[in-house]
């Protein structure tokens, strides 16, 4: 397996993607995104669709229950962990620039000793961070205990409390706690920490802010005006977010959790992402999707998840939610074809039922298209 690519010149920069999104008039989509808002507790979703360089934006239901307001191509959204993609963007940047590997023990980049940040001997490498099999609890603080006799509504407000004054220091003297129970690299799970320490390493490595580095090598150069984080967002500018009984939902903006899920972005920004992702002639991008892990039915390349059909085309993709919002992004890249899906409501269905949204439009697609290999 090739951990670190180490040939070639010089990379590309991302470029932008011009023209706006068109307002997508195909009947069949139409009606599966209203079908979709009229669900409960759907509240709105704006999806976006990149076929072979040509994209449209279709946006259904409202950005709050109480105003009414419409959803646009240009209404934000919290997209939780589909921020941990940008950060495989970078990721890809740096190993193709030389300023790490992926098999580089993660020690060498932290500010100090942590003998525990092995297992057996085996220590969690750069990859390990990325591809989600760094067995790193999910959060720090784990304070699961805190949780355990409050109602589910009441625990986005308590969350948000606990991390309210969680900085960096903290961060990694919790660090020092941790205690591995399985081999790094063997198995994918989710993991905020992770993906914070991902960023913190990239930190160091350029010398220069996560913000910084994602405004420059992928948001400024592809044009995404509307992604940002929170405090950089117009006030007003967010959807608000709606939990499963419609109520409205705190947003997450926690200084310590930006870099595992603190993006907000809009469908027609996300449509410049999905057309940067779909250029596998990049070396970035190419080695942003390698499978990098198989286990348990799930194949990781740097952060995005790799399905393969039947007949051999990849379709892959990465979901993201907070407390009140829900994402997912699919490529097709066999068929040129990407769509975003961006919604202001989270239950344990929201991203199922987005999954299978964007499913039935990739099918209607390929029903349109004799050519194409049919979706996973």
């Amino acid at each position: 397996m090739l951990l670190a690519c180490r040939e070639g010149g010089p990379s590309r920069a991302p470029e932008a993607t011009a023209g706006a999104c068109r307002v997508g008039a195909d009947p069949a989509i139409l009606a599966l995104g209203a079908a979709f808002v009229k669900a409960p507790p759907a509240v709105g979703v704006s999806l976006g669709v990149h076929r072979a360089g040509e994209v449209e934006c279709y946006d259904f239901g409202v950005t709050n229950r109480v105003t009414g307001a419409p959803t646009t191509s240009q209404s934000v959204y919290e997209i939780g962990s589909l921020t941990k993609v940008f950060t495989s963007a970078l990721l890809a940047r740096a190993v193709r620039e030389q300023k790490l590997r992926l098999d580089d023990d993660i020690r060498a980049y932290l500010p100090e000793a942590y003998p525990n940040l092995e297992f057996d001997g085996r220590p969690i490498r750069v990859l390990h961070l990325a591809n989600l099999t760094s067995e790193l609890p999910n959060w720090l603080p784990d304070r699961p205990e805190l949780f355990e006799d409050l109602r589910p509504e009441a625990i986005p407000a308590a969350l948000v409390a606990l991390h309210r004054d969680y900085d960096r220091a903290q961060f990694y003297r919790d660090l020092h706690g941790v205690r591995l129970s399985a081999t790094p690299g063997a198995r994918p799970r989710h993991s905020n920490v992770a993906a914070q320490l991902l960023a913190f390493i990239l930190e160091r490595v350029y010398g220069r802010s996560y913000e910084s580095l994602l405004r420059d090598h992928v948001l400024g150069p592809l044009g995404m005006e509307h992604t940002s984080f929170h405090a950089d967002q117009p006030p007003g500018a967010l959807a608000t977010g709606h939990d499963p009984a419609g109520n409205p939902t705190p947003y997450v903006n926690m200084q310590d959790l930006r870099t595992a899920g603190g993006l907000t972005s809009s469908s027609a920004d996300m449509l410049k992402f999905v057309a940067f992702q779909l250029d596998e002639t990049r070396e970035d991008v190419a080695l942003s999707h390698r499978v990098t892990v198989e286990a348990e039915g799930d194949a990781v390349g740097l952060n995005w998840h790799v399905d393969r059909g039947p007949d051999g085309a990849r379709t892959i993709w990465h979901t993201g939610g907070t407390f009140g919002f829900s994402s997912y992004v699919v490529l097709h890249p066999a068929r040129e074809l990407g769509i975003v899906l961006l919604a202001n409501e989270s239950d344990p269905q929201a991203q199922p039922r987005l999954v299978a949204l964007a499913d039935a439009v990739a099918q209607h697609l390929a029903a349109g298209d004799p050519g194409s290999p049919p979706p996973r």
